[in-house]
């Protein structure tokens, strides 16, 4: 009997249900999503005004998360987009609210690639998690950033002219 491969907005819809709840009911288990080469991001800019450093593998991730104090960790999802992407994986952006220990909910915005692991059909690890509160991104207001307060870049592509083939 051959198994149809779910749809990656199945896949997605499933993993953030499997997230989210072992976030609220046991965060110190988080780390088992994610594999000896994933990164993680939490966070928009560390307590000296840097933007966080992403950490990599299983157990780094593991510190991160539980230095982050997870408790009576609440969400809203309110979106969920997930598409096919490279090596039959799967990118997932969630939209959402959250409060954490009893705090205010915060708007966020969560981005995931889901790679697939080793021959298993249908299982993934998280490869790579960027986390981001929306209001560490855009403030409270409509006005644009002090100077130095974000950064920027210009992405330039290597332009080659066209040659015909010989």
């Amino acid at each position: 009997m051959v198994m149809e491969k779910p749809s990656a907005q199945l896949v997605g819809r499933e993993f953030v249900r499997q997230y989210y709840t072992l976030l609220n009911q046991a965060p110190d288990y988080l780390h088992r999503f994610y594999g000896k080469n994933s990164s993680y991001v939490h966070g928009g800019l560390d307590s000296n005004g840097k933007p966080v450093e992403a950490v990599y593998g299983q157990s780094e991730i593991h510190k991160r998360v539980m230095a982050l104090s997870f408790r009576d960790c609440h969400t809203k999802i309110r979106h969920v987009d997930a598409h096919a992407t490279l090596n039959e994986g799967v990118v997932v952006q969630v939209m959402g609210e959250l409060s954490n220990n009893m705090q205010p909910m915060r708007k966020f915005m969560q981005t995931f690639v889901l790679a697939p692991e080793g021959t298993v059909a249908n299982k993934f690890y998280v490869h790579n998690d960027v986390f981001r509160y929306q209001d560490e991104v855009f403030g409270d207001s409509d006005s644009e950033p002090p100077e130095g307060g974000r950064f920027s870049f210009v992405l330039r592509w290597l332009y080659r002219p066209y040659q015909p083939c010989r």
